[in-house]
């Protein structure tokens, strides 16, 4: 009896400790020192194909990397060269500059932004390069994506009930879907999706859809890596790595294309 007390205690002990995340006294904490991570750019840079007030939308946002438990502010890093090349057949084809651009009436935050005539196009590779003299190169590469495209004759509406199929694509790694209503968007779905299969949507929308739209996201891979892998946690004693897709410093950049049904 004792030793069937003992395994059943083993048991409980085990299955507690793998559906919780609470601390149980074993350190899997590392050693945090000022020293563990060395300083860099921390970037989110996203190309996209829209535009708005002439210029397009795609932006890079440069901040510092700061240490755990070290205070600092999270402003924009001023005074960064950004650059993003264009290679198409693996040839470098030009150069486009992001330049440090205040708020406009289609802006809303201080970004690093091109005003020059820039449209990624599906299948090409795009390379980010970000130098400042007190930091170490910043670098990253993203292949732009394809608008997702739905099958055809698989849309279907019933009331507030829609489904419909996304063509598989090598390039889209992650869908988002948003219901966007005069002056407000609701995401409904994020589906991970299978480069083989075609991914299978369906959704109860909050309201009536006549009239309304659904914009659906397609990510490639880094975007979809570092949405997908969210350093939050309510848990404060829970330790997660930093995640980077870039090739040097920390962050993102990646790439997202659209499209658009009217309901």
């Amino acid at each position: 009896m004792k030793i069937v007390l003992r395994y059943s205690l083993l048991i409980w002990i085990l299955l507690i400790a793998a559906s919780c995340e609470y601390y149980l006294g074993i350190n899997q904490q590392p050693d945090f020192t000022n020293n563990d991570i060395p300083e860099g750019l921390n970037i989110c840079g996203v190309l996209r194909p829209d535009s708005a007030g002439g210029t397009n939308r795609s932006f890079v946002f440069v901040q510092r990397l700061w240490p755990v438990l070290v205070w600092g502010d999270f402003d924009i890093v001023t005074g960064v060269s950004v650059a993003v090349e264009h290679y198409r057949n693996d040839t470098l084809t030009d150069t486009t500059d992001f330049p440090l651009q205040l708020p406009d009436g289609y802006h809303a935050d201080t970004l690093y932004r091109t005003t020059e005539n820039f449209q990624p196009q599906p299948g090409d590779r795009y390379r980010l390069i970000c130098r400042h003299p007190d930091f170490p190169e910043a670098t990253g590469e993203a292949i732009f994506p394809p608008e997702p495209h739905i099958v055809d004759n698989s849309l279907s509406i019933d009331g507030r009930n829609v489904s419909f199929r996304i063509t598989a694509d090598t390039l889209i790694a992650m869908i988002d879907v948003y219901f966007v209503t005069p002056g407000s968007n609701l995401i409904l779905a994020r589906v991970a999706t299978d480069e083989n299969n075609d991914t299978e949507i369906n959704i109860e929308l909050p309201a009536d859809p006549e009239g309304m739209q659904l914009y659906i996201f397609g990510y490639e891979k880094n975007m979809a890596v570092y949405l997908g892998n969210s350093n939050t946690s309510l848990n404060f004693n829970k330790y997660r790595t930093t995640i980077s897709t870039l090739e040097s410093g920390y962050g993102v950049f990646g790439a997202l294309n659209y499209t658009v049904v009217e309901l």
